[in-house]
Order: C-alpha cells, then structure tokens, then sequence
C-alpha cells in the first residue's frame, strides 16, 4: 500500500509556487516600471543614466529616482527649450503635476520617505510658481507641509532645508512674522555651508530688513564673514563690505585665540606634533596687522622645533615682510626671538632680506655673514639693510663701522628722508655737530604739511607715501584721483599700523577725500593705501590736519 504525502508537504508545494508567482509579478511590476520610467524621461528630456534605474531593485524606488531626475531638469537654466513664455509655463506646470502625482503615489505606500515627499512638496511649488497659479499663496498648505515632512524625516540631509529655505525666500512678502522666523532658522542653518551661502546670500541680502539684519544670520565663523565681505563688494554695497570685513577679523582673532589654547594645552599633554600644527596653524592665519601680532608672536615662541613645508613658508612671508617695515618705519614691536624663528621659517628669501631679518633679530654676525656672501652692497636692494645697521651700530656707540655702513648706501637712497634720519642718528653718536646739522637741515627741507600725487610709489599693489611732518598734526586728509565707477575700500596704514578700511565712492567734478583723524608726531611716517577687492585705487594728494 502506497502512502500519503504529509499535508504540510502539500503546503509547502503551493507556498512556494504562490512565493514563484509572486517573485513573477513584482519582477514584471519591476520592468514595468523601468519602462515606464524610461518613456518619462524621453517625454520630458529630463537626464538619467538608465544604468541607475538597472540597479533600482524596487519599483517605488525607480519611479521616485525618474521624478528626482524629472525635478532637477525642471530648475536647469536652459529648460524652456526655446518656448514662448505662456507656453512652457504650461508645459512645466504639466511636468510638475505628474511628478507631484508620483510623490505623492509613493508617499501613500512609504510614509517614512523624505525623498517622496519632497517631491511631492517641490515639484507642486515650482509648477504653481512657473505657472503663477494663484494656489501658490491660497493653498500653500499643499507645498509647505510636504517639504516640512521632508525635512523632519531626514533633519541631517541639506536637500530639504534648501528648498524649503528658497521657497520661503522667493514668498517672503507674503510670509507672516511666525513664518519669516521659521524662514531665518533655516537661513542661519543654510547659512553654515560655505556652498549653501554663495547660493542663498546674494537672495537674503534682497529679502532682509538691512544688511545688519541679514549678517545677523551668519555663524561665527571667519569664513562665513569673508564670503558675506566678497558678496557685499561685488554688489557694490562698501559700507555693507566694511562691516563683514570687520566681523570678519573679529571672528578670526576670537578663533586664532581658541586655536592657540588648544595647541598650549597639546604641547603640555606632550602632543609636540600634534600641538606644532595648532601652532603653524595659528601663524598662518593671522593677518599681517598690528592687532595679529600678539597671537603670531605668542605662536611663534611656543612652536615646537622643526622645518616647515613650502606653503606654509609662502603663508608666513608676509608677516616678515610685514614685521621688517614695522621695524624700519616706526621700531619693531615683534620680540627678537620671535622675529628669528620667523624669519627662518620663510624660506627663499633674498640676502638683503635675510640679513634685515638677521639685524633686526639682534643677530649681527649672522647679518655680517649674509654680507661677505654677497658682491656689491651698494645696489639700491641693499639699501634698508644698511640703514638699519648704521643706525643699530651708531645706538652701540660702534661709529666708524656705522659710518662705513652709510657710506655704502645706493645714490637713489640718499635723496629719501630714511637716509637722513640714519644719518642724524649716526652723527649724534659720534658727536659731529657739522653732520648732525646737515641731517636736520636735509630733513627739514623734505619736512611739509602736504604731498602732491606724484610723491606717491607703489610697491607689491600697496601705494606708499614716505612724508615727512612739519609739526605735530591731529590728522590727514587723503584725496583718491581713481577709483573703480562703482566705488572700493580703501585701506589704510600709517607707519605699520591699519587705520581701517574706509568705503571710496567716485565724486562727481572732484577727487573723492578720506578724512582720518590718527595723530602725527613731528617727523617721518610712512602711509600705506592698498585698494580691497575692487581693483585698482590710485591715492592723490595729502594734506595734514
């Protein structure tokens, strides 16, 4: 007698019969949908590689990546395809609506979807936009919440903030106080990517209340004030560009002081390398001003010892450069130690420079070795060195070597005030009362109240003016004989020290005037004006106040 197969066996038959049935129907559901994914693209010439639709294993997903696909097209610069105005505002409303259709397909069968219902949400605002249908403002539930769904579903993804951010710009008259609140967070958080601000800036600077009102939104972060400064500037607005440029450094001394705490407390952990970093950090991004000098300093004298990599040696260059005019011109305010570390970091320096550096340092037999390495200290490059060193020996009461070192200045030196302060200096120490007198006499003749414009020289784009004051004066004025037509920033220096960056704006009929009010000694100062971000500024004549 034959037996029968256990029930469970039959069971197990028709399981997977119904499993070989259904992996058949969703496979035919799966290129269904492919196609119908494909003839979508082709109707709306939106682009997607078909390969990535190939590796859509679910047909949900592949209809939701073609409506991504479909969206995207929809906000490329070129979509009109060459239509009349009323017509592919038709056409895009058209596009617009099926793929709402399909978010909101999708959504109903995946609620936790972010990506549907963003689509959802966007493609109804940008066909309701384009199509200027009323709905945009009466119905505005219909765009708003679905991209809120979106940006709850998925608070880490920059998609959602982005849209709802732009959507929220682009209505902003229409927006009630709640509404605009919600709109300035999003902004504040838009607003932490350096990519989402050179796209949302320029439009937020449209919407806000004032240019204070918009950079109110800005982190506190050096970067973001820079990139405001920039935007500002193309757009002409200088007094907009003058206040991001001073929260700007504002910013980056409050983070260049963060940065130095953090590498002090690595070193005393015992992280050299790690705290080295922090500390070169710190040297780099600080701006060759006054106000920098401290934290450039304090770097500098705690860095572990070690080379420096090519860039890094570019980026400190110009606080050397910097810190040797500050000595020349006014007394260095960097400590010897400091300014020798510095000047070892920069690398390829020119033997002029390296022995100024050298001096200035303290280190005169490591100066005097620069000298013997060279042929011909008596071209004008050489000049500075040997001024600052016949005024370093004169201070030693070592004259004849200080005579020497004068005697040997370039011709083109000997007609500057520079030269005739080193030579009052060298005079008094050796008690010749005849030099001393024709120093001063030289140096009173050079002495005025005003320059015209030719006494300006210009030097790595910095305008340089070497004046000589009469008399004690309360300020200057400066007059600007070119600037950009839509105006710049002037920044100003005197003897090292920035006075500010002030906005220029042409005059009609007359040379614009800046009026500083800075102290003058008797004596010689060295003015600086260098033009920010728009060009060439050309200053013309000064006078003192």
């Amino acid at each position: 007698m034959t037996s029968q197969p256990p029930v469970w066996r039959a069971g197990l038959a028709l399981a997977a019969v119904a499993l070989a049935v259904a992996a058949g129907a969703e496979l035919r559901r799966l290129q269904a949908s492919r196609e119908a994914a494909f003839d979508w693209l082709q109707r709306t010439g939106a682009g997607l590689d078909a390969a990535a639709l190939d590796r859509e294993p679910d047909p949900e997903r592949v209809r939701l990546r073609t409506a991504r696909a479909v969206l995207a097209a929809e906000l490329a610069p070129e979509r009109s395809g060459g239509l009349p105005p009323e017509q592919a505002a038709r056409a895009a409303a058209e596009r617009m609506a099926e793929t709402a259709r399909v978010g909101a397909e999708v959504l109903v069968r995946r609620p936790a979807s972010w990506e549907a219902a963003e689509v959802l949400g966007a493609a109804t605002y940008i066909g309701w936009a384009q199509a200027r249908d009323p709905r945009l403002f009466t119905a505005y539930r219909r765009w708003e919440e679905p991209l809120a769904a979106a940006l709850r579903l998925a608070p880490a993804r920059r998609e959602p903030v982005r849209f709802l951010a732009a959507a929220y710009l682009e209505v902003w008259p229409a927006l009630s106080p709640r509404k605009r609140a919600v709109a300035r967070g999003l902004l504040a958080e838009i607003f932490r990517s350096p990519e989402d601000r050179g796209r949302f800036l320029g439009p937020w600077l449209d919407r806000a209340a004032g240019v204070r009102d918009a950079l109110s939104l800005l982190p506190p972060d050096p970067a973001a004030w820079e990139q405001a400064a920039a935007t500002l500037a193309q757009r002409g607005d200088w007094t907009g560009y003058d206040v991001a440029r001073r929260q700007a450094e504002e910013a980056l001394l409050a983070a260049l002081a963060r940065d130095l705490v953090t590498a002090d407390r690595l070193r005393s952990a015992g992280a050299l390398g790690e705290a080295r970093a922090f500390y070169l950090k710190v040297a780099q991004r600080a701006r060759p001003e006054v106000r920098f000098l401290p934290l450039l300093q304090q770097a500098l004298e705690r860095c572990p010892p070690g080379p420096v990599d090519g860039p890094t040696s570019e980026r400190l260059a110009p606080h050397l450069a910097q810190a040797l005019d500050r000595c020349q011109w006014a007394g260095c305010q960097m400590e010897p130690a400091a300014l020798k570390r510095l000047s070892r970091f920069v690398r390829g320096q020119q033997p002029p420079q390296e022995a100024l550096a050298a001096l200035y340092a303290g280190d005169l037999p490591r100066a005097g070795l620069y000298e013997r390495r060279t042929q011909g200290l008596g071209t004008p490059s050489w000049g500075p060195y040997l001024l600052a060193k016949a005024r370093a020996l004169a201070a030693r009461d070592r004259v004849d070597e200080a005579r020497d070192a004068l005697s040997l200045v370039h011709t083109s030196w000997q007609q500057r005030p520079l030269y005739w302060q080193a030579a009052a200096e060298v005079a008094r120490a050796a008690g010749d009362t005849m030099a001393l007198a024709q120093a001063q006499a030289r140096l009173a003749a050079l002495a005025r109240r005003s320059w015209p414009a030719t006494a300006w020289t210009w030097s790595q784009g910095t305008a340089r003016l070497e004046l000589v004051a009469a008399a004690p004066a309360a300020g200057l004025a400066v007059a600007f004989d070119s600037l950009p037509a839509n105006g710049a920033v002037g920044e100003l220096r005197l003897d090292g020290a920035g006075l500010g960056s002030f906005p220029l704006r042409p005059a009609a009929g007359a040379a614009p005037v800046l009026r500083l009010t800075s102290p003058l000694g008797r004596g010689l100062h060295l003015l600086e004006v260098a033009g920010a971000q728009a060009g060439e500024v050309a200053p013309g004549a000064v006078e003192l106040r």
